[in-house]
């Protein structure tokens, strides 16, 4: 494993933890909220959006950590095969539950782009934060023996 790898696998493991913290305060939080607000729909339309932020953030951040040391195109095409497999398990699911009055769409919006916020904003300041090097250093070459 080399240096930048590794680096990029720990700048992950940060992100998949603050954004695993982020979703438990999302479900909880949102379904406590939604339950005052909307009653039992509140409570569904939190934990439709927290499921579906946990799908979308957990699931981006563990494909690049699974590809951190394959080469380029092999992460980038399960960065965008990843992509297309969430984006059909979320247009399948808003078809299943379109004109569904189980859940509240106002909780369930909130929270969705208070998910959306806070995944910017961890996964910003983790790759700001990170200290991955761009250039791999070369081993250094033994000094010549007398």
């Amino acid at each position: 494993m080399t240096e930048t790898s590794r680096a990029t696998r720990n700048m992950y493991q940060v992100m998949l933890r603050r954004l695993a913290v982020l979703v438990a305060v999302l479900a909880v939080g949102g379904a406590g909220v939604g339950y005052l607000v909307a009653g039992l729909p509140g409570v569904w339309g939190a934990l439709m959006a927290a499921g579906i932020a946990t799908l979308f953030m957990l699931g981006t951040v563990v494909t690049m950590m699974v590809t951190a040391d394959k080469p380029l195109p092999i992460a980038s095409a399960a960065g965008v095969g990843g992509w297309l497999v969430k984006m059909l398990v979320l247009f399948g699911l808003l078809l299943a539950v379109r004109g569904a009055d189980f859940y509240d769409r106002g909780t369930f919006f909130v929270v969705l782009v208070l998910a959306v916020l806070g995944s910017l904003a961890i996964e910003s300041a983790g790759v700001l934060r990170a200290r991955v090097p761009t250039v791999e250093p070369a081993p250094r070459a033994e000094p010549p023996e007398r």
